[in-house]
C-alpha cells in the first residue's frame, strides 16, 4: 500500500514538473516579445497552436500567458507554419479567457487533434515592452518596461551566459563580457521597485528571442531576489589617474586588455564623469601631451579614520565626497580591495585587513583586480544610503614607527613600536639579532645590534611574528593581524637594543674630569681645540650628565688622549641637551688635534640606601633626591653600590616596595665606570608613572645581625637574625653546621655554639626565615662576613641555640620570689648582693615577667645554702634590655645573696580541681613542646600527685593570645619556665593529675572494672593483678553502677602495676588493646546488686510418672523408698531449674515430664553403697526450686533474673584467680561453649552470679551468687516466704 502511494506521489511530481516546463511565446523574425505567431514549448521540443475553434477568447489567453497585455483588435493574421517537422502540440482549444495558459483550456490533449493546416495563426498584443540597463547603455542591472510605465527588475535565480548573451544583443552592445556579482550593479531605486521571476528552463534545446519570453508573471520582493546583471562588451570601463587628494579629477584613462591606457580624444556619446561617480564634466576638457585630462565636479578621495579622527595609513575605510565622510561597506571585501587602499594612500604595504561593525554606506560590493588608480574607480555598487554591516579597517605598512626608549642615546634604548597610533613594546622572548639589525638599519644607527636590558616602561605588548628564512628589512614584516591580541605572559621582559652607532658622552670622574666619548668599545676623547671647547660646550656636558653648569674648563695634552681625539668638532649653544645635538664643526680647527677637553662641574652626585646597608637606591643630583627604577637595575650594580658603601655584598631581597618617587629611570655604566656615579644616568620625566612601583631595591650582607629572641636569657633561646629591617628566625638546618653557630656565638660574645635548641614560642606570622648559611671558622668574622646568608619562605623547622657562656637568673623556690641564683654551664652560683640594689632588682623582676620589684623592710633570711657566687657584680643604667645589660666585670667582695620579692606570683592551676585545662593566671597553655615533665610539675604544685594524661584540646575561652611554655632542668616550678604569650598553632593543654583518677565496678565490692580519668568511664585492659587489694580500697569510694555502658572493642587504658606501687591511681596508663574480655574484679565482702523479685507459687508437680516409680521402687527395696522419693524429686528440680535459659521460653506440657535423671547412673551410685553429700546436691546450696514457680510465669521469671552456672572443673568457659588477699579477679570469655549443659560434674561447686554486662553472654555453666537456701525452697536475701 505504501509502495502505491509513493509511486503515485513520484507521479504527481513528474506531472507538475512537466507542466512547469511547458512555455508559449509569440514568435518573430524581429524578435518583439508580444507579437507573432504560436510557438509551444512541451517538454523542451518546440510545436504550433492549431487555429480549429480559434476566437477572441483563445486570444486573450495568448497574450494574458505571455504577459502581453491584450490582444490588438484585427490584428490577427494566418501565416506558413516555419517548418512542417514540428508537431501541432494544441488544436481544437475552447477557452473562456481567463485561464492562465492555453493547455488550460479545454483541448483534447496534447498532440491529439489532426491539423492538416499549412498556416497558424499570428497576432500582436497590446503591451510595448523594453529592456535596458540601470547604470550604463553597455552595463548593468537589467530592468524593464511595461508601456513607459515605471521600471522593474528581473530576479536572476536561473539566468545564465546564454541569456546574458541575448540581452546584450537586444541592447546592441555586442558580445557578453562578464556576468557581475548582481549586488554591484544595482542601484538605490532596485529596492522600492517591483521585481519578476524569469524561467529560461523551457528553452534547453533551443534559444528565446528576447528575455521577456522567460518570464513567468510571478512578483517576488523577497530579500532573496538579486538583480539580473550583466556587462556587456560594447562597456567601456573609464578611470581618473594622477591626484590621490580628488580622484575625480586627472588623466583620464580606459581598460582596454586588463591594461589601462590614456584615453587621447573625447569622442564619448556619454558623460564620462556620471560613468564614473564623480558627477558631470566640467566643459571643456583639457588634453595635455595628446592625453585627454578631466575634472568632474564631484571632488572624491578615499581616508581612513580611527576612533572618528583621521588617521595615517590605518584606520577604516571611508569615501569623502565634496567634504561629507561616508563608510565603505565590506560586503565582499578581500586583501585584493585592502591592497589598493594603501598604494593609493602611500602607505606601503598590507599589514592586515579586517571588518568593523557598521550599518551603511555610500559604496559597496567592490571588486577591485589591483591595477585600478584609485578603489572609487573599481567595480562596485555606489548609492547614498547603501545598507551593510560591516565596515573594512586596513592596516599598512607606512602606520608603523619605531624608536629606541629611555635610553642613554638615540640608538640604544627599549624597543618601541608605533602601531595603529600606540606606541607598544616588544617581548625579548623570541627576539633576535637579526630582527635588532633591521631596527637599527631603519634608524640608521648601524648595521648590527644587540639585546640588552633597559627600563620596561609603561603600556602593553606587540607581539611579533617574523617570517622565517626570509631577511627583512623593516620591521613592519613582522606585524600581523594577531599582533595587537592580549599578550598572555604577564612576566614578559621588553626588549631592548644597543645598535653598533650608538654613542655616548661621559667624565672620568663624577662630575668632572676628561670629557670622553664611548662608541661601541672604544675610547675617545672630546677634542681641547680652543675655537669648540668654550663655556657652552662645557655647561652642555654637565648638563647632559646632571651635574649642573661648568664651573670651569681647561685642556689636556696627555700624549695617549691626543692620539684619540673624536674625529668630529662641536660647536654648542645655550639651547641644545646633549653634545651630539650641537652643531658640527666643519672643516675642523687647526688645533683639533692639539688636546683633549677638561671640566668641573659645579653640582655633585650621590648614591645610597634608604636604611643605611638596605633599602631603595637613592640618588641625589642637583638639589633633587629621588628613587631608581628597578627595571634594569642589575645584580652588578647592587655589588659596587654595596662595596661603594662598606656594606659587603649584596644577598637576596624578600621585600619588594611598591611606591617610588622616581628621579632616574636608568643609569649605564661605560668602559671607564669605576664609581656608579661615574654612569649615564637618564631622567625620569615627570608625568611618566611607568617605574612608580617598581623602585630599585637592594639588601647588602652588612645589615644582617643576630639576636636571642628574649634578653633576659642570656646567650640561649630562639635565634633571631634581622633581615630587610625584620627580625626573623632561623632554620634548624641552617644551624646544624658548627661554624654557623660558632659564628652567631662569637659574634653576641656568648662563647662557642653548644647546640641546638627547640623552637619556643608561636611560629611567626610572616613565613620568611634564614633557610642557609655557610660561615667559616673564624673568631673575628660576623655573620654579615659569611658566603651565604639567604632567607626562604620555604617552610622549615625553626631552632634556638645554647652557647657556651650562656646564663640566666631564676629564684630559688617560687617563680618571683627567693635567693636569686644563676644558673650557668657549670651549675648554679648565687648572686651577691654587693650593689645589687632596688634598680637591679625591678630590672629584674620585669625579665622574669613578674612585675616590678616589691619593697619591702622585711629581713629574710637566706633560703638556701651555697657556696659558689657569682663572679661579676651588676649595676644598671638607663634602660637597660634586660639585667645583664647591667653586668660588668668587676667581682664582688660580699658573699651574701640576693633576696628578691616582685609584685607578682603567677597562679598555676586546672580548671577542675586536678584535672582539666592547665591555666597560668587563668591563661590556657599552647601544647606545642609541653611534655609530662611539665604535667608533673603542674600537678605537684597543686598538690595533686603525679599526671596520669595528657591530651590537647580547643581552648575552653576562646582561641586569643595564650601562653607558651619551655621548662629547663633547673626549673622547679612552672611559673619558673620561659613563657611568652601568643597565637597557637595546636590545642591547649588538659592534663589529668592521679589525685582525680577514680575506680568502680558494676556491683558492689565487685564485678567489671571501670576507670574514670579523662571525663568517663571506661573499662580496661586485662593487667598484672598484684595490687588488687589497693584497688580495692579504690573502688570502695565510688558507689557501683548496673547502667549498661556502650559497648567497646579496641579498648585504650590499662593499669600498669610495679611491685614497690602504692597508688593504684599512678598506674593508670593510656595503652590500646583489642579485646571483647571484661576484666572483673571481686573484693571481700563482694555483693551482687540486683532488684528483688516476689517468689511466685510453685506450678503441681505431675503424680503420674511419680507414683510409678515409687511402685517400681518398692518392689525393688522397700526398705530405702523413703530416700529415692526424695533423691529423685530433687533431682527434677535441678535439670528443670538448669533448663531455665535467659531469653528463652521453657516449655511444659500439661503435667508430663521428662525423665531428668539417668537411671544407670542413678542405681550405679546406689549399688555402691553411698549417698551424695548435700554439698553435691545442685539443689541445695544456691540453686532455686523451679517447682516454686508457676509454668505461666516462667519467661517473665527468666528475663527478670538470668541465672548463670559457673563449673568450676571447666577453665574454657572462664578464668577466675583467686589471689592471696582473698580477692577473685575474673575476665569472662563470651565465646564459652554450651555443648555441656546436660554434663554437669557431680562434684560442682555452685554459686550464682547476676552480671551487669550486655556484652557477655548467658553461660548455662554460670551460678548466681546471692541466693540461699531456705528449708526446701530457694529464696533471694532479704526477702520474706
Amino acid at each position: 500500500m505504501w509502495f502505491l502511494l509513493l509511486l503515485l506521489h513520484l507521479a504527481h511530481i513528474e506531472l507538475v514538473i512537466s507542466q512547469a516546463e511547458d512555455k508559449l511565446i509569440l514568435k518573430n523574425k524581429g524578435g518583439y516579445p508580444c507579437e507573432g505567431y504560436l510557438e509551444v514549448y512541451h517538454n523542451n521540443i518546440s510545436g504550433y497552436v492549431g487555429d480549429t475553434h480559434w476566437d477572441k477568447n483563445t486570444e486573450k489567453v495568448v497574450c494574458k500567458s505571455t504577459h502581453c497585455g491584450e490582444p490588438v483588435e484585427n490584428s490577427v493574421t494566418d501565416t506558413v507554419k516555419p517548418s512542417e517537422d514540428r508537431p501541432i502540440w494544441l488544436n481544437e482549444l475552447k477557452c473562456e479567457g481567463h485561464e492562465s495558459a492555453l493547455w488550460k483550456c479545454k483541448h483534447p490533449g496534447w498532440k491529439s487533434s489532426y491539423y492538416s493546416k499549412l498556416t497558424v495563426k499570428k497576432l500582436k498584443c497590446s503591451s510595448n515592452i523594453t529592456l535596458s540597463l540601470d547604470r550604463h547603455k553597455c552595463a548593468g542591472a537589467v530592468k524593464y518596461s511595461i508601456d513607459g510605465k515605471p521600471p522593474g527588475y528581473f530576479c536572476n535565480n536561473s539566468i545564465g551566459e546564454k541569456e546574458a548573451r541575448l540581452l546584450c544583443k537586444n541592447l546592441g552592445c555586442g558580445g557578453l563580457r562578464e556576468i557581475p556579482p548582481s549586488e554591484s550593479m544595482v542601484s538605490d531605486n532596485f529596492r522600492d521597485s517591483s521585481k519578476m521571476k524569469i524561467d529560461c528552463s523551457a528553452f534547453k534545446n533551443a534559444d528565446p528571442d528576447h528575455l521577456w519570453q522567460c518570464v513567468n508573471g510571478e512578483q517576488d520582493n523577497s530579500a532573496s531576489c538579486k538583480p539580473v546583471s550583466v556587462i556587456c562588451e560594447g562597456y567601456t570601463r573609464l578611470q581618473l589617474k594622477g591626484n590621490q587628494s580628488n580622484v575625480c579629477s586627472g588623466q583620464l584613462e580606459k581598460e582596454e586588455n586588463n591594461n589601462w591606457v590614456p584615453v587621447q580624444q573625447d569622442n564619448f556619446d556619454f558623460d564620462v564623469c556620471q560613468q564614473m561617480h564623480c558627477g558631470n564634466s566640467l566643459s571643456p576638457n583639457n588634453r595635455t601631451n595628446k592625453n585627454l585630462n578631466v575634472t568632474c565636479t564631484d571632488k572624491v578621495k578615499v581616508v581612513l579614520k580611527h576612533s572618528g579622527k583621521d588617521s595615517k595609513c590605518y584606520g577604516t575605510v571611508n569615501i569623502e565626497v565634496k567634504g561629507s565622510v561616508n563608510p565603505v561597506c565590506a560586503s565582499s571585501w578581500t586583501k585584493t580591495e585592502a591592497e589598493l587602499v594603501c598604494k593609493e594612500l602611500g602607505c606601503g604595504e598590507l599589514i592586515y585587513t579586517e571588518e568593523h561593525q557598521n550599518s551603511g554606506g555610500i559604496m559597496d560590493h567592490v571588486s577591485c583586480k589591483g591595477n585600478e588608480s584609485s578603489l572609487w574607480h573599481c567595480q562596485a555598487q555606489h548609492g547614498k544610503n547603501i545598507q551593510c554591516s560591516n565596515q573594512p579597517y586596513v592596516v599598512c605598512s607606512g602606520s608603523v614607527e619605531v624608536k629606541l626608549a629611555d635610553g642613554p642615546g638615540r640608538c640604544a634604548g627599549r624597543l618601541e613600536i608605533k602601531h595603529e597610533g600606540q606606541w607598544k613594546k616588544v617581548p625579548v622572548k623570541g627576539w633576535t639579532d637579526a630582527q635588532s639589525a633591521a631596527v637599527c638599519k631603519q634608524l640608521q644607527c648601524g648595521e648590527k645590534g644587540k639585546t640588552e636590558k633597559f627600563s620596561q616602561g609603561s603600556g602593553s605588548f606587540l607581539s611579533i611574528t617574523c617570517p622565517r628564512n626570509k631577511k627583512i628589512s623593516k620591521i613592519s614584516e613582522c606585524l600581523t593581524e594577531n599582533s595587537n591580541n592580549q599578550f598572555s605572559d604577564r612576566e614578559a621582559e621588553a626588549a631592548g637594543i644597543t645598535c653598533e652607532g650608538h654613542k655616548v658622552v661621559f667624565l672620568s670622574g663624577t662630575c668632572s674630569g676628561h670629557v670622553g666619548i664611548e662608541h661601541g668599545r672604544e675610547i675617545y676623547w672630546l677634542s681641547g681645540s680652543k675655537e669648540t671647547w668654550n663655556q657652552e660646550s662645557a655647561d652642555t656636558v654637565c648638563q647632559q650628565m646632571h651635574c649642573g653648569n661648568a664651573a670651569n674648563f681647561s685642556f689636556n695634552s696627555t700624549a695617549d688622549m691626543i692620539n684619540k681625539v673624536w674625529k668630529n668638532s662641536f660647536s654648542c649653544s645655550s639651547r641644545e641637551n646633549s653634545l651630539f645635538e650641537c652643531n658640527q664643526t666643519t672643516p675642523l680647527p687647526p688645533d683639533h688635534h692639539n688636546s683633549t677637553a677638561y671640566v668641573k662641574c659645579s653640582g655633585n652626585i650621590e648614591m645610597r640606601l634608604t636604611n643605611s646597608c638596605w633599602g631603595k637606591v637613592r640618588i641625589r643630583v642637583e638639589e633633587k633626591e629621588g628613587d631608581m627604577c628597578g627595571d634594569t637595575w642589575t645584580e652588578d650594580k647592587s655589588v659596587k653600590l654595596c662595596e661603594k658603601l662598606n656594606c659587603g655584598t649584596p644577598i637576596k631581597a624578600h621585600n619588594s616596595p611598591k611606591d617610588g618617587d622616581i628621579l632616574f629611570k636608568s643609569l649605564h655604566p661605560t668602559n671607564q665606570t669605576t664609581d656608579l656615579t661615574q654612569s649615564i644616568f637618564v631622567k625620569n620625566q615627570d608625568n611618566d608613572k611607568s617605574c612608580k612601583q617598581k623602585p630599585a631595591y637592594v639588601v647588602c650582607s652588612g645589615s644582617v645581625k643576630p639576636r636571642f629572641s628574649i634578653p633576659s636569657y642570656k646567650c640561649f633561646g630562639n635565634v633571631e637574625v634581622e633581615y630587610e629591617g625584620k627580625w626573623i628566625p632561623v632554620c634548624e638546618d641552617a644551624l646544624k653546621d658548627t661554624n654557623n653557630g660558632n659564628t652567631i656565638c662569637q659574634e653576641l660574645k656568648c662563647g662557642d655554639a653548644v647546640e641546638t635548641l627547640p623552637y619556643f614560642g608561636p611560629a611567626p606570622a610572616d613565613k620568611l626565615a634564614i633557610s642557609n648559611l655557610n660561615c667559616i671558622a673564624n673568631a673575628n668574622s660576623p655573620l654579615s662576613a659569611c658566603s651565604s646568608v639567604t632567607a626562604s619562605t620555604a617552610a622549615c623547622k625553626h631552632s634556638g641555640l645554647r652557647c657556651s657562656e650562656w646564663r640566666t637568673m631564676v629564684p630559688d623556690k617560687k617563680a618571683c620570689s627567693g635567693t636569686v641564683l644563676v644558673h650557668w654551664r657549670q651549675g648554679l652560683s648565687a648572686v651577691s648582693r654587693e650593689n645589687f640594689n632596688e634598680t637591679e632588682k625591678e630590672k629584674l623582676c620585669q625579665d622574669m615577667d613578674c612585675g616590678g620589684y616589691k619593697s619591702t623592710n622585711e629581713i629574710h633570711p637566706q633560703t638556701i645554702e651555697i657556696d659558689s657566687f657569682w663572679n661579676k657584680s651588676f649595676s644598671c643604667g638607663e634602660n637597660p634590655g634586660s639585667i645583664w645589660e647591667c653586668e660588668n666585670k668587676t667581682t664582688p667582695s660580699r658573699k651574701e645573696p640576693v633576696f628578691i620579692e616582685c609584685k607578682k606570683e603567677p597562679s598555676v592551676s586546672l580548671s577542675q580541681g586536678c584535672r582539666g585545662e592547665v591555666r597560668i593566671d587563668d591563661v590556657p597553655v599552647c601544647a606545642s613542646n609541653w611534655d609530662l615533665s611539665y604535667a608533673h610539675k603542674v600537678c605537684q604544685e597543686n598538690l595533686c600527685g603525679n599526671a596520669v594524661f595528657i591530651e590537647s584540646k580547643a581552648p575552653s575561652k576562646g582561641s586569643g593570645n595564650i601562653y607558651h611554655v619551655s621548662c629547663e632542668k633547673y626549673h622547679s616550678i612552672i611559673g619558673q619556665c620561659r613563657r611568652t604569650k601568643g597565637k597557637c598553632d595546636k590545642n591547649v593543654v588538659f592534663i589529668t593529675c592521679s589525685e582525680s583518677v577514680k575506680f568502680r565496678t558494676t556491683e558492689k565490692h565487685g564485678g567489671v572494672l571501670y576507670v574514670n580519668y579523662r571525663d568517663k568511664w571506661e573499662r580496661v585492659c586485662p593487667f598484672n593483678h598484684s595490687q588488687n587489694l589497693k584497688l580495692c580500697e579504690e573502688i570502695d569510694k565510688e558507689t557501683p553502677s548496673t547502667s549498661t555502658e556502650i559497648k567497646q572493642v579496641n579498648l585504650e587504658t590499662t593499669l600498669e602495676f610495679t611491685d614497690v606501687t602504692m597508688d593504684v591511681r599512678r598506674s593508670v596508663k593510656r595503652s590500646s588493646c583489642e579485646s571483647t574480655n571484661q576484666v572483673k574484679i571481686y573484693c571481700p565482702d563482694y555483693e551482687t546488686l540486683t532488684t528483688a523479685t516476689p517468689t511466685p507459687p510453685r506450678p503441681p508437680i505431675p503424680t503420674g510418672p511419680i507414683i510409678v516409680g515409687v511402685i517400681f521402687l518398692l518392689v525393688v527395696v522397700i526398705l530405702i523408698s523413703s530416700f529415692i522419693r526424695m533423691y529423685v524429686r530433687r533431682v527434677r528440680e535441678s535439670r528443670a531449674l538448669a533448663r531455665m535459659l535467659p531469653g528463652k521460653d521453657m516449655e511444659f506440657e500439661s503435667g508430663d515430664y521428662e525423665d531428668v535423671m539417668d537411671k544407670d547412673n542413678e542405681m550405679e551410685d546406689f549399688s555402691r553403697g553411698r549417698f551424695r553429700s548435700e554439698t553435691e546436691f545442685v539443689s541445695e546450696n544456691d540453686g532455686r526450686s523451679v517447682s516454686s514457680l508457676p509454668y505461666d510465669d516462667i519467661d517473665e521469671a527468666d528475663e527478670a533474673r538470668p541465672l548463670t552456672f559457673p563449673a568450676t572443673t571447666a577453665p574454657a568457659a572462664q578464668d577466675i584467680n583467686v589471689h592471696e588477699d582473698g580477692v577473685t579477679y575474673e575476665v569472662e570469655d563470651p565465646q564459652e561453649s554450651y555443648d555441656d549443659i546436660d554434663t554437669i560434674p557431680e562434684t560442682a561447686q555452685t554459686t550464682a552470679e547476676i552480671h551487669d554486662s550486655p556484652e557477655t553472654p548467658h553461660d548455662l555453666n554460670t551460678a548466681a551468687p546471692g541466693l540461699v537456701k531456705r528449708d526446701e525452697d530457694y529464696l533471694e536475701p532479704d526477702q520474706d516466704k
